[in-house]
């Protein structure tokens, strides 16, 4: 609590994305719990766009003037603990009964030298969406492997004279790029000894490489998501009508319908293919809550993080946005498998990998775009193992740095 030991007038709790209805329902319902516990203290929730969410963290970390709760996406908790920006919560998890049923290795995810900075709150994968009146038409059946994926995507876009693009492949795709690099047999990078070691160059991974930007290449995705993101482009073209195929997590339904409900009760999903078709390896998305180091409210900060991250509220904002919560009992009877969306996406989620467990991946993902500027410049010509090797050298050089 305060100085004082009284209990604050407000804390302020800083969420990524944007402000959606399912989302604000459950941050309601979060903080009368919480207000049943402290009731003179308001909560303030600020709403941060995911692209501004570094700049928006590290700018409160050089001022001071951060919030007391934070969502962090569950690839960058270690590095915002690395740099003391998280406060030590490992006695509050560990006294706190819910605590004990939460997913090991996504708790793990928000671990640092054997301490807890964050709480996994949501979890999720990212599936191919397609429309399924499209498959219908085509007589496409789903893919399984990466040439049924491409003679899909050709099919349909030929089929439908060019007004439909068969499927999207932005360059600023990190995470689900990721999924065709492991399902490959390929890495991002691996630990060795106590060095990083980029493993973009090997055999399998410039498999990935060249799979993935050939479906730009080849013409089966347009060219005009070079350079952006699976949000800047491809989500409203797939929610008009305009994409066959769309890969996101399960949890883009609400902005979908947002766009438009035109055509959401033709949408399926499927498992990322690989080369051979089996269930491979997908990016574990998702987010985490912290308190962050500068909280003068610490302790109340914690019993309205668990407020949100609550089996009850988890349960609500996972069923509401199509997400899954982070405890083992829920994932076990939670009945995700018989949905349409999230069926697929609960068959893709018992074979995850994260990024690679440094503080310094933010800096090489998020700041310097190490793997998305690879992409981008293979779709735009550069030859691959000249961007190849170049992406492999930046990336070790990078996760090395002090």
């Amino acid at each position: 609590g305060s100085a004082s030991g009284e209990d604050p007038a407000k804390i302020t709790a800083w969420f990524m994305g944007a402000a959606n209805a399912p989302q604000d329902k459950v941050l309601a319902q979060a903080k009368a719990d919480f207000q049943g516990k402290h009731p003179k203290t308001d909560v303030e929730v600020v709403y941060v766009p995911w692209p501004d969410a570094t700049k928006k963290l590290q700018d409160a970390l050089n001022t001071g003037q951060g919030p007391d709760v934070v969502e962090i996406g569950n690839d960058q908790a270690v590095t915002w603990a690395a740099q003391d920006a998280l406060a030590d919560v490992s006695s509050q998890v560990s006294s706190w009964p819910e605590g004990k049923d939460l997913v090991k290795g996504s708790l793990e995810l928000g671990q640092l030298d054997g301490k807890t900075y964050a709480v996994p709150w949501y979890a999720g994968v990212r599936v191919v969406w397609y429309r399924k009146d499209l498959f219908e038409k085509h007589k496409v059946t789903t893919p399984k492997t990466w040439d049924e994926l491409k003679a899909a995507a050709k099919t349909i876009q030929d089929g439908e004279g060019g007004d439909v693009s068969g499927i999207a492949a932005p360059s600023d795709f990190t995470n689900g790029f990721a999924s065709f690099l492991w399902g490959a047999g390929g890495d991002i990078a691996v630990k060795e000894g106590d060095k990083w070691v980029a493993k973009l160059d090997t055999p399998q991974s410039k498999q990935a490489v060249e799979y993935y930007t050939g479906l730009v290449k080849d013409g089966v995705a347009p060219k005009k998501y070079i350079g952006v993101n699976e949000l800047a482009g491809p989500q409203a073209d797939f929610a008009n009508g305009k994409l066959a195929m769309y890969i996101d997590g399960a949890w883009t339904l609400p902005q979908i319908e947002e766009i438009s409900k035109k055509h959401t009760s033709q949408l399926g999903a499927f498992t990322i293919p690989t080369p051979t078709g089996q269930v491979g390896p997908a990016f574990a998305g998702g987010s985490h809550l912290a308190v962050w180091k500068d909280s003068k409210n610490a302790s109340v900060a914690f019993d309205y993080l668990s407020s949100v991250a609550s089996k009850k509220n988890a349960k609500a904002f996972a069923d509401g946005l199509k997400f899954f919560p982070q405890f083992n009992d829920l994932l076990a009877s939670g009945g995700y498998g018989s949905d349409p969306i999230q069926g697929p996406a609960s068959r893709q989620m018992a074979n995850v990998k994260g990024a690679p467990k440094t503080p310094n991946w933010t800096e090489a993902d998020q700041n310097k775009k190490i793997i998305p500027t690879m992409l981008k410049e293979i779709m735009n010509g550069t030859p691959l193992d000249e961007a190849v090797a170049k992406a492999n050298k930046d990336l070790t050089d990078t996760l090395n740095q002090s």
